[in-house]
């Protein structure tokens, strides 16, 4: 083999070279606005890596895959990873049903989740009401062959004990049966506010289960950590990693207090993470806690790391244009692949407005056997191993991470910090921060408050057949019982607010005959207007409103002749800053004279808006526009919202 050094001729060039480039070619402009990015995370990201910024992290010299901290991975042959398939059907038969039928097309892992009874409020899990219903559940599934996990939020004693039985009845080797139990009552505090246990009794029910679990189902994890629940209440990474990082210490401390062992304990303790549309900061997520948890298990003297198990956000699913939810899932599950994930679920697209169907959960399990078996990415150990970025993005998360673990940990613990609410109202800022992000349509949800389908209509998708409304279906799913004793978290959909307002004009359509109407007043420079007017189009189209479009209109008459036949509700002129407040005064008064209830706009940001003001003008739109408050305040004028 060659030992000669491909491209060679190319001189290195110093990094110091690089940045006196850059300088020149800002041209004096700031070096920190213009090109570094701030996260939410407070992580600055620069415009780009090279070999010198990964020196200083010091794993990437002592840590192959399978060894500590695990950065890397806990697997030395391949990256495969458990596809887990969510069952979605109430009935036991049904369930058993669909189960096998996953299992036959290609997932290797089930997931029976519990539901909220919407008559009651009480948990269920496909109606499972006693041991011959659960061994019906799972009847003709080798439970040592084909893991199963339970999701019964609280319930999760009852949940090992019908586990342990079904294997019992079936004949199966007990230390052989594979899966685990969802049980996190900590999240489950979080998710609902409410706990069925006195507050001292909250960790020790966890020890409880792990006990059982240890002592009947060796292989099988008692307690799985679930960041689900503050992902999709807009939790930040960093919040993320934290939280889940000082829930898996509580639960160590309680279950070796109660007498398990270290390496016992840490058996018992699995991760659940939701994997959002952030695509690098996602596969560093999976990795930094790796490197967490494996910290957290040497000073108790075990050697090992976390089993993450990764599903597809639920914050990120839209009603509206939902094929694109596709195309989040599948990015979102390469995030996990690339990260190392052990396990992924990947949530079917219509999973946020009725109970999935046999097509969107065959497309759902086909995502992870595409990569697979397609795209290779089970086969290529640490496939990120050595990307500048990557690496020092999941330095980055480890750094704050763990800063932030040692605030909860030095406020009492996660379960302390719940009960203040300290967390609550940490996540509620980073909600506040994101809903602004998305009000202002700089966080984009592609088909909703971008680019949205106006022929699209999604009230009938959204109604079952007893015209009862559904309702994040899968978000709210786990309710809480027993005493409310902390504010729970607002867990729901990022693009919940702009599809509140399109439902509000689907149904004022109905009632009408027709959505409201925009009518585009084209003018001016040709290239300028037909920007403004493509954004007011999208702008509108968000709360679901009609745009009537026209190729430059050459005088005042033309222009009322189509407003006269087109029926507006509101007028938006579209056309170059300065040209406006001429165009403005020849075509506002004669608006307001012969129309005075039809709503006059701008579409800009204009220096001049105050002299627009006196012209006619009523608002203005633009990028820096909140679209929320201010096509809330259009449905509001318009009758739109009663």
């Amino acid at each position: 083999m060659s030992q000669e050094k491909l491209f060679a001729e190319f001189p290195e060039i110093a990094t110091e070279e690089w940045e006196a480039v850059i300088q020149t070619d800002l041209k004096g402009a700031d070096y920190e606005k213009k090109l570094v990015w701030k996260t939410l995370e407070g992580i600055a990201v620069r415009p780009y890596y090279r070999q010198g910024d990964l020196e200083k992290i010091s794993w990437l010299l002592e840590s192959l895959p399978g060894e500590f901290p695990f950065v890397r991975g806990t697997k030395t042959t391949d990256n495969d990873w458990e596809v887990r398939a969510e069952i979605f059907e109430e009935s036991v038969a049904a369930a058993n049903a669909a189960a096998k039928h996953n299992l036959e097309r290609g997932a290797n892992a089930l997931i029976f989740k519990s539901r909220i009874c919407a008559k009651c409020g009480v948990l269920r899990g496909q109606n499972v009401q006693s041991e011959a219903d659960f061994n019906a559940l799972v009847a003709g599934i080798d439970l040592t062959k084909t893991p199963v996990y339970l999701n019964w939020g609280a319930r999760g004693k009852q949940a090992i004990e019908l586990l342990a039985g079904a294997a019992k009845a079936a004949g199966a080797d007990s230390k052989k049966v594979k899966g685990g139990i969802l049980f996190d009552p900590l999240a489950e505090l979080a998710r609902s506010g409410k706990i069925a246990l006195a507050k001292n009794e909250i960790l020790k029910s966890a020890a409880e289960v792990a006990k059982f679990a240890v002592e009947n189902l060796p292989s099988v994890a008692a307690i799985t950590v679930q960041g689900s629940p503050y992902h999709n209440a807009a939790a930040d990474i960093v919040q993320e990693l934290s939280i889940a990082l000082a829930a898996g210490v509580e639960y160590l401390n309680a279950l070796t207090d109660e007498g398990l062992t270290a390496e016992q304990a840490a058996s018992q303790i699995n991760f659940s993470f939701s994997v959002g549309s952030n695509y690098f900061f996602e596969i560093a997520k999976i990795r930094a806690f790796r490197v967490l948890w494996a910290n957290v298990l040497k000073q108790y003297g075990v050697v090992g790391t976390a089993k993450i198990h990764a599903e597809t956000s639920l914050w990120n699913v839209t009603v509206f244009d939902p094929n694109v939810n596709m195309l989040r899932a599948t990015t979102e599950t390469m995030s996990a692949a690339i990260g190392g994930a052990d396990a992924i679920t990947v949530n079917p697209y219509d999973v946020s407005f009725r109970t999935p169907d046999e097509f969107s959960t065959r497309i759902a399990r086909n995502v992870q056997l595409l990569l697979k078996n397609e795209v290779g990415f089970n086969r290529l150990i640490d496939p990120s191993a050595g990307s500048y970025y990557i690496e020092n993005l999941t330095a980055a998360l480890v750094e704050k991470s763990y800063e932030s673990f040692k605030k909860i940990d030095a406020a009492g613990g996660l379960l302390a910090n719940l009960l203040s609410g300290t967390v609550q109202k940490a996540i509620a800022e980073t909600q506040s921060k994101r809903d602004k992000l998305i009000s202002q349509r700089r966080d984009v949800f592609l088909g909703t408050n971008q680019y949205p389908n106006l022929l699209e209509r999604v009230s009938d998708k959204i109604v079952k057949s007893d015209g009862a409304k559904v309702t994040n279906p899968n978000l709210a799913n786990l309710g809480g019982t027993g005493e409310t004793v902390a504010e729970r978290l607002s867990i729901r959909r990022g693009a919940e607010v702009f599809e509140n307002l399109r439902l509000q004009t689907e149904s004022f359509a109905k009632k009408t005959g027709s959505a409201p109407k925009v009518f585009l007043w084209t003018a001016g420079d040709l290239a300028m207007r037909l920007a403004r007017a493509t954004f007011t189009k999208n702008f509108f189209g968000c709360a679901g409103y009609e745009t009537i479009d026209t190729n430059g209109i050459p005088d005042v008459a033309a222009g009322i002749e189509l407003v006269k036949k087109s029926n507006p509700q509101i007028v938006v002129l579209c056309s170059k800053d300065d040209e406006y407040l001429p165009l403005a005064k020849e075509i506002f008064p004669v608006l307001e004279k012969e129309f005075p209830n039809i709503i006059r706009i701008v579409a800009g940001n204009p220096k001049d808006a105050e002299e627009l003001k006196t012209a006619g003008a009523q608002d203005f739109i633009h990028i820096l526009t909140n679209a929320v408050d201010s096509l809330s305040g259009y449905n509001k004028k318009l009758g739109v919202n009663a």
